[in-house]
């Protein structure tokens, strides 16, 4: 679970400092799919 929240972390982070559209959308599909992962960890 850590590994988790520190991976969405590190994405956020690159989020934040992401210069293109592309890159922000992609980073932040990614970023979701992590958060599903989370959501269904804690549901089960």
């Amino acid at each position: 679970m850590k590994k988790i929240n520190k991976k969405y972390a590190e994405i956020m982070h690159q989020v934040d400092n992401a210069i293109g559209r592309k890159e922000v959308v992609s980073l932040l599909k990614k970023a979701a799919k992590i958060r599903s992962l989370t959501e269904e960890n804690l549901a089960a």
